[in-house]
């Protein structure tokens, strides 16, 4: 399973960190949760900054030649996890 670490400033600019792929090289825990799990305790946001690549846009990233494309798939995957994130106000 592919991961996108990322950080959102206080200004709101959203800043790539790491994209990360969290299958164990035995081939357990292919859904990479036990890695999510480790991931969301040692940092302590509950994964606010870490979405995991739905299959069918990592088949996309894989594909692509293209960097512009890439960068576009990466953002609105990132922007799509901010939108289920964010608190919202009440």
């Amino acid at each position: 399973m592919l991961f996108i670490e990322y950080d959102v400033h206080p200004s709101g600019q959203i800043e790539l960190v790491a994209l990360i792929n969290a299958v164990e090289e035995d081939g357990q825990d292919p859904n990479g949760a036990a890695w999510l799990n480790w991931r969301s305790t040692e940092f302590g946001d509950d994964g606010l900054g870490c979405v995991a690549v739905p299959q069918d846009d990592l088949q996309l990233m894989e594909e692509t030649g293209d960097t512009a494309e890439l960068r576009a798939i990466v953002e609105r995957i990132i922007l799509a996890d901010r939108v289920t994130k964010e608190e919202v106000p009440s």
